[in-house]
């Protein structure tokens, strides 16, 4: 048996704009000629919410019919060289890395924990065994799920209850800023309020990415003491209205909170020194705080400070890497419309995507990442050795 070279490894990555039909025929060309012989084991493209995805999905699973080909809607797409907010970007992941790759479509118009255990016992049957039965150093999930229904606490805790040793990586789907629609797809199939989620068997090293950059600002730490936890609202800090406690905290008013103030200051969960972040979305009207990621009664955030998103994320890539020896062969990227927004302001898109340290890849700007859970303003992915 001949042992794969890290070129027959390699993913294969593009990035497209244009008409749809013109789009998909350039992105497909564009893969399969990088594959060359290979046979792709794994398609993952993010389009702006400006395709029609039955424009998409479709005449993409078409052209990789021994693929698992799954997408979603973003807020901005890109690949290590290449971004836009009204393009499509994918990367091709080749057999030899992935071994075999099952997908399949939620719908989470319903019950969402019965949806999500329904998609999680079909994954289960194909793949003949109980999820939490896999091997974590072989295996990997990826999950793309609707961004605008508030389902990734219920989505993510079954499917951590499923897998607790795997790791699921995701983000949750876009619609470039308009907030009003929003799809997932697997295959030729589309949903508007699903979740599409991917088990992949791997057959090479690799390593889970997580950066966010931020510090703890030198206060104490905000205590939950009322929560209005399914609207991801925290009425009160430490028995006080909420906005009031987080403005003091951040130096304002609470008539001057906004997203200027929110993206530089979202809070911390802090777990073994390394902060899951939530960010403040509005003020309530009764002077709650709302969030883009839910918030327990009882648990205690630390006010963040902004820190250098550029340098912090090529620290965490370059860290993985080193981890694998040096040697990949392709990344996923999952990253916060919020870090999306401060690179555009700064000016600083090309200097996130050289961050990414040329590594073969596709990613999209996401309404909320994930990895062990729910968390904003983050960057998630996974790189392959």
């Amino acid at each position: 048996m001949t042992t794969p070279t890290l070129t027959d490894l390699t993913a294969v990555r593009a990035h497209v704009t244009g008409p749809a039909p013109e789009a998909v025929e350039t992105l497909t060309r564009g893969l399969q000629e990088g594959l060359g012989r290979r046979q792709a084991a794994a398609v993952l493209y993010f389009a702006s919410a400006a395709y029609d995805p039955t424009d998409l999905a479709g005449p993409l699973s078409a052209r990789f019919p021994g693929a698992c080909v799954i997408g979603c809607s973003s807020a901005g797409e890109f690949t290590d060289g290449a971004a836009s907010t009204g393009g499509i970007s994918a990367v091709a992941f080749p057999h030899g890395l992935m071994t075999r790759v099952i997908a399949v479509l939620a719908d989470l118009s319903g019950d969402v924990v019965a949806r999500t255990d329904a998609a999680v016992a079909e994954v289960e049957a194909r793949v003949g065994c109980r999820l939490r039965d896999l091997d974590p150093a072989e295996h990997v999930a990826i999950v793309l799920i609707d961004g605008l229904h508030g389902a990734e606490e219920a989505v993510n805790e079954r499917l951590g209850n499923a897998a607790p040793m795997l790791d699921i990586i995701g983000g949750s789907a876009g619609d470039d800023l308009a907030f009003e629609d929003t799809w997932v797809a697997v295959g030729d199939q589309v949903s508007r309020q699903g979740f599409a989620l991917a088990l992949c068997a791997v057959a090479v090293p690799f390593r889970i990415v997580k950066s966010c950059s931020f510090v703890p600002a030198p206060i104490e730490p905000l205590r939950i003491t009322r929560a209005d936890v399914v609207n991801r609202t925290v009425l009160e800090f430490d028995g006080r209205p909420a906005a009031q406690v987080y403005a003091e905290a951040v130096g304002a008013s609470a008539a001057d909170l906004d997203a200027s103030v929110w993206m530089k200051h979202p809070v911390g969960l802090m777990i073994d020194g390394q902060p899951w972040i939530r960010s403040p979305r509005t003020v309530a009207p009764d002077g709650g705080l709302a969030f883009y990621a839910q918030i327990l009664e009882g648990m205690e955030v630390q006010v963040m400070n902004p820190g250098d998103l550029v340098a912090e994320t090529a620290a965490a890539v370059a860290g993985a890497r080193a981890d694998l020896g040096g040697h990949v062969s392709g990344a996923l990227w999952f990253n916060c419309i919020l870090r999306r927004l401060e690179l555009d302001a700064d000016g600083l898109t090309d200097d996130f995507l050289a961050a990414l340290g040329g590594i073969p890849a596709a990613g999209f700007h996401t309404y909320g990442e994930t990895w062990l859970g729910h968390i904003n303003q983050t960057l998630t992915g996974v790189i392959f050795g």
